[in-house]
């Protein structure tokens, strides 16, 4: 006996009833799904891409603040009283001048222009604190805050030591 071609013979189904594939199917295909998936990872990838460029943002800015801020300290760090250095040269007994410091550092700070502002100077014995403000403003995610910005704070510290 010879196969017969009718496939509704086969298999015992006539052609009204028999299952069509999902390309042929109505409203049950997956066509355009690839569009969507590649669409949302589009998404996902520039949703990923503005939350890297905020970080880095924000860190190159609190790196620079530091940066200032530790220059302000250390101005702050070297300036000693004068008068008894002249008078009694280089040794232990240095100590800082405190106008001389506030001076030194409100100096530096305004030599590093920007936005920063200068929050306190404080003189602990021979040791010099100085704390800073600055406000970044990330690209993407600065319209999440009501301001558009972000405050950042740093405080940095130097002492004045004597080495024979």
């Amino acid at each position: 006996m010879t196969p017969t071609a009718d496939w509704r013979v086969v298999d015992g189904l006539s052609g009204e009833n028999r299952p069509q594939p999902a390309s042929q199917r109505r409203g049950g295909g997956e066509e355009g799904s690839a569009i969507v998936l590649i669409l949302g990872l589009i998404v996902v990838c520039f949703l990923a891409l503005g939350v890297v460029v905020d970080v880095s943002t924000v860190y190159l800015a609190r790196r620079s603040l530091q940066a200032q801020a530790d220059a302000a300290a250390l101005a702050g760090a070297q300036a000693i009283d004068l008068d008894h250095y002249y008078a009694y040269g280089a040794s232990e007994e240095i100590r800082l001048e405190p106008m001389a410091v506030r001076s030194a550092v409100e100096r530096q700070v305004r030599r590093d222009a920007g936005d920063a502002r200068l929050t306190s100077v404080a003189l602990r014995g021979d040791a010099v604190y100085v704390g800073m403000t600055d406000r970044v403003r990330p690209p993407f995610s600065g319209w999440l805050t009501p301001r558009g910005a972000y405050d950042l704070q740093v405080e940095a510290g130097a002492t004045l030591r004597y080495r024979p």
